[in-house]
């Protein structure tokens, strides 16, 4: 009891010391202290996150809450609160006021900082961009990785030169560039999440420019009282050069490596335009760049700049030969199995009465009589169907018929029960990766592109793809009483062993 008191006063005496001070003044703790008085703790994480102090609180508007807070109700919420305190401020003012002594003396510094970033504010415009920045700002096409980085290096350099040279914007002055970038080109805000991608790419690239400056007094300041990096402390000088030394054998050792990629890579970008391939070769020369492509995927190299270097990555076979060398497990005939031993009982599921789907499946299995074509028509249905059994969002795993919306590997199928001019496509971030012949290589073919490619499985796809991995590598995998309920339901049995 005497804690709880005790907890209740502390509470009480911040927010007393919060009662009393601006809100422009206020830290980002205070802000976060702020929202749980307010019943908004579950802002506070995506608060400290982003740096909201009491400034950047009171600069926010629609669009920036709406990209800050996810729930509908704790935007409207928020948004009244800092509408009244606005409101409330405005009252208190009068022309002859004076603040105390004080507390002008406590808070001149913040004054005066948040006075020279509004003034900052007013005068500050776009740089001029390059022309082939301007020529796709124009055409309002989305940038790829390296128009980003352009982008963001100018805008850098002009906020640097705004500053007069110093290398440690505010978080309001961060969040006026963004908001100046997406305002002038709105087509940037992609998803509705641009404004905070663009913002901490900003700020990686402020770190970026700072790590390697040893004569600045401002930055070498900062760094002896934070660290290098945050949770770091200083290394000793022998460390420093012992870093040193291995830095210039890796160097040394990448001179080397360096030389030999290119050649493959040269190599394999004119064979892949010629129409007589040599497929012995190329299966050699991709073994051999296994560990460079596996260094390059797990350090996030873009998915375009791999499949430019290792185009052959775009060819069914080598995508499965890939996954053959990272698993040893042949993905065709695992998945060929599986849509012929599990066809029958996954289309049995009562889930599956009212899907569209199913019932165009049902239609056409009538028009038909040969075995083999249906078996196959059996199979595509299967492989259709899947997510839809397991409840889950069956646009994130096949669209049929329609255009591909999302970056994940995703199976695009037109006119799936037409033997005739059925087509079957991989696309990997909403453009045509390779065309396969059929269902099963389809099949095959997404749930390689996850492991090849490095790519994490959508949670709304999750259990669809466990039960296939389950499958596919023969092993025992942690499930969840819904997941148990409907491989009973498909027929599923693990091995026995």
């Amino acid at each position: 009891m005497r804690l709880r008191n005790r907890f209740k006063l502390v509470s009480f005496s911040k927010w007393v010391y919060l009662q009393d001070t601006a809100m422009e003044t206020w830290s980002v703790d205070q802000v976060c202290s702020w929202l749980v008085e307010k019943n908004l703790g579950e802002l506070v994480h995506r608060f400290q996150e982003e740096e909201v102090s009491g400034a950047a609180l009171l600069a926010l508007n629609d669009r920036m809450v709406q990209q800050l807070v996810k729930k509908i109700g704790h935007q409207a919420v928020l948004m009244d609160l800092i509408k009244k305190y606005k409101q409330k401020s405005q009252e208190l003012k009068s022309p002859g006021e004076t603040a105390p002594v004080t507390q002008a003396e406590r808070n001149v510094r913040h004054i005066l900082a948040r006075n020279k970033a509004l003034q900052w504010n007013k005068s500050y415009v776009l740089p001029e961009f390059p022309y082939d920045v301007k020529c796709m700002l124009a055409e309002q096409k989305c940038p790829d990785h390296s128009m980003r980085i352009r982008i963001i290096e100018f805008l850098q350099a002009d906020l640097t030169k705004y500053l007069e040279g110093s290398l440690y914007p505010t978080t309001q002055q961060y969040n006026d560039v963004v908001n100046a970038l997406l305002q002038a080109h709105p087509f940037l805000d992609e998803d509705g999440c641009g404004f905070f991608l663009w913002k901490r790419a900003l700020k990686d690239r402020f770190k970026y420019v700072r790590r390697p400056i040893e004569d600045d007094e401002q930055v070498m300041r900062n760094k002896c009282k934070f660290g290098h990096r945050r949770g770091q402390t200083r290394k000793s000088l022998a460390d420093i050069r012992f870093d040193e030394i291995k830095t210039v054998q890796i160097k040394e050792e990448a001179v080397c490596l360096d030389s030999e990629v290119d050649e493959h890579i040269n190599w394999f970008q004119q064979e892949y335009v010629k129409t007589e391939k040599d497929w012995r070769e190329i299966d050699k020369r991709m073994s051999q760049t296994l560990e460079i492509r596996r260094k390059l995927i797990g350090g996030r190299t873009p998915l375009k700049d791999i499949l430019k270097m290792f185009p052959f990555l775009q060819c069914p076979y080598q995508l499965f030969r890939e996954f053959q060398l990272l698993t040893r497990t042949d993905i065709c005939k695992k998945t060929r199995h599986i849509l012929e031993s599990y066809s029958e009982n996954i289309l049995a599921s009562l889930s599956l009465v009212d899907n569209p789907i199913y019932i165009a499946f049902q239609e056409k299995m009538k028009q038909h009589t040969d075995e083999d074509m249906l078996k196959h028509m059996k199979m595509t249905a299967t492989c259709l169907l899947l997510p839809d059994v397991f409840g889950e969002d069956s646009s994130l795993f096949v669209i049929v018929n329609d255009k591909v919306q999302v970056t994940t590997p995703v199976l695009e199928v037109k006119n799936p029960f037409n033997m005739d001019v059925c087509e079957f496509s991989l696309y990997l971030e909403k453009e045509r990766l390779t065309k396969v012949d059929d269902c099963i290589t389809a099949l095959a073919a997404l749930i390689a592109s996850f492991h090849v490619f490095g790519i994490e499985c959508p949670r709304r796809l999750s259990q669809t793809l466990n039960f296939l991995e389950t499958l596919i590598f023969d092993v025992h995998s942690p499930y969840s009483p819904s997941m148990k309920e409907k491989e009973k339901e498909v027929g599923f049995q693990h091995p026995v062993t």
